[in-house]
């Protein structure tokens, strides 16, 4: 505060001193360990920083918080993102989403329980600002929700836990692009021919060039008859492949000749392309947040993104929130709408200085303005019977069955035995345990499928709760077929984020107060026809969840099974 100007209104003497308790409140909760860590001090450092050079997203946040109302800034970004055609389809309603996520505002919140398309819309999102040369982190709670973003573009970098960030695109640089550089291209008058290819990689090259080079073209083509992996083509073909060969030998030779300068490049030639990469737009970042909040990625933080795009952001702790909007232009966060039956109980509170008790991605749902605030109400995946069980059972609103996009057809599987939808196949507590339920699982699914096919079985998935409960079905499963082992993927929910099968089976054992309502929500929304839970009822009732609201629905069945 300057001194030497006027006092100020007793409006913003209260405003300022909010201001203040919320920094100091931000503090406390920053430092709440009773030992100051390495990661603490830097953190709390850069946020300092953050927080008094603040950007447009964080402002609006902090603004929210200290007025205790909805704020809406009337300042605006330049981002300008064009007007588009969606690469990935998306509904009416998936279209607003969009638009708000690509609109002039500081931030953009989009809300939906599972099977919304908040991957889609995000994906989208994503290849615009790549198209469009904008900066972008793309972050999630678990590794398993980035991999929709991997193809995006050509060369995506993805945070490691372990080493330097800067030292390890030196390390992929080395190892992965330059070692083993891709040389399959072609004139471009020429078609792909695969019998060529055959012979472009290096090795293969250092061989055969002086052969194609020495040789006349007759000649080359009774040189390839003798070659066991071309015995079985024609005189034509082969004639053919010998003709190409002599014509493309000066491109064939600047191929090697390039492989070898990639594969003897310099160590100071590497990190110039490193520097190039990272100060490239069009690259992608992507990590989890708990890799991107590490000190060894600190170069990131010093990185002023266009746009950072957050899945999974119902997991964001307030600090994580405060970080990512400091250090972009364009905030945008993906999460699941947490029926409040469930989630933190209320808490009569002075506000505004305790709000960062509270979940930050449910409070901005509740306290942002309406103008930066979407929640996303149809469904793609689930069968309309199964949606109208689990939604109620997971939000509390109603969720619209978009059943156009539903394909309801299962061969390879026996279902003459299954008259719903949902099953619950009750298992006694006293038998509950890893190994038991896998066993009961995976004899379940033996009756399930009428024969072996791989196409079959990768329409089928598992889900636990514990990594534990996923090393025992794992084990089971090379027992009884290597079929079952290679193509039915088997995970914890987090590992199931953004995937579905037509038929899931979700491990139920395990204490319900360790298994964190979200994983719940996840694993109801990953079937598309049939689902099929394996736990106690018992257990199950006494504990307030969406299991115990999906146990009382009376659409679901309830069967007992008996383990011996």
């Amino acid at each position: 505060m300057n001194f030497n100007e006027p006092n100020e209104t007793e409006e913003n003497k209260i405003e300022e001193l909010d201001r203040g308790g919320f920094k100091r409140q931000l503090k406390n909760l920053i430092y709440t360990a009773a030992e100051i860590s390495p990661v603490t001090q830097a953190q709390w450092e850069k946020l300092l920083e953050i927080y008094n050079f603040a950007s447009l997203s964080i402002e609006v946040i902090i603004q929210t918080i200290c007025r205790n109302s909805a704020f809406y800034s009337q300042e605006r970004l330049s981002l300008n993102f064009p007007s588009i055609s969606p690469r990935i389809p998306l509904s009416g309603n998936q279209q607003i989403a969009l638009e708000m996520a690509l609109s002039n505002s500081p931030i953009t919140v989009i809300s939906g329980t599972g099977a919304t398309g908040k991957t889609s819309i995000a994906k989208n999102l994503a290849q615009v600002a790549i198209d469009c040369s904008h900066k972008m982190l793309i972050l999630a709670h678990n590794l398993a929700s980035l991999s929709p973003y991997y193809n995006l573009t050509t060369y995506p970098l993805v945070l490691s836990p372990q080493g330097d960030y800067y030292q390890k695109v030196i390390n992929r640089l080395r190892y992965d692009n330059l070692a083993q550089a891709k040389m399959d291209y072609l004139p471009l008058h020429l078609l792909p021919d695969v019998e060529l290819s055959k012979l472009r990689t290096p090795a293969k090259l250092e061989t055969w060039l002086p052969i194609i080079e020495n040789n006349t073209y007759q000649q080359l083509a009774d040189i390839l008859k003798l070659e066991s992996e071309f015995q079985n083509l024609t005189q034509a073909r082969l004639n053919l492949l010998a003709y190409r060969l002599k014509q493309l030998l000066p491109f064939l030779q600047e191929q090697l000749r390039l492989s070898q300068i990639y594969n003897h490049l310099s160590q100071a030639g590497i990190e110039e392309i490193a520097r190039q990469l990272l100060a490239n737009p069009q690259v992608t970042i992507t990590g989890t947040v708990a890799e991107f909040m590490q000190v060894e990625n600190r170069v990131l933080w010093e990185t002023s993104f266009d746009i950072i795009i957050v899945e999974e952001a119902n997991r964001l702790h307030w600090i994580e929130l405060l970080f990512l909007a400091g250090l972009c232009k364009k905030l945008v966060l993906f999460g699941e709408d947490m029926s409040p039956t469930y989630g933190q109980a209320k808490k009569s509170i002075p506000y505004p200085y305790n709000c960062l008790q509270f979940n930050c991605f449910q409070w901005l749902q509740r306290h942002l303005s309406p103008a930066y605030v979407c929640t996303l109400k149809e469904q793609f995946r689930l069968h309309p019977v199964m949606a109208k069980v689990v939604y109620s059972c997971i939000c509390n609103y109603w969720v619209y069955s978009q059943s156009y996009y539903i394909d309801d057809n299962l061969p390879g599987i026996n279902l003459s035995q299954i008259n719903r939808r949902i099953i619950w196949q009750d298992v006694s507590d006293t038998m509950v345990g890893d190994k038991p339920v896998a066993e009961n699982m995976v004899r379940f699914l033996e009756k399930l499928i009428r024969n072996q096919d791989g196409q079959v079985m990768s329409e089928i998935g598992m889900i636990t709760f514990s990594p534990t409960q996923t090393d025992a079905i794992k084990e089971i499963l090379p027992t009884i077929s290597s079929i079952y082992q290679n193509q039915l993927f088997v995970g914890t929910a987090g590992e199931w984020s953004g995937k579905e099968r037509k038929i899931i089976m979700v491990n139920c054992s395990g204490s319900p107060k360790n298994i964190p309502v979200e994983d719940i929500n996840i694993a109801l929304t990953r079937a598309k026809d049939y689902l099929f839970l394996f736990g106690d009822c018992d257990v199950w009732r006494r504990y307030n969840s969406p299991l115990r609201s999906l146990l009382y629905h009376p659409a679901v069945s309830q069967e007992r099974q008996v383990i011996i």
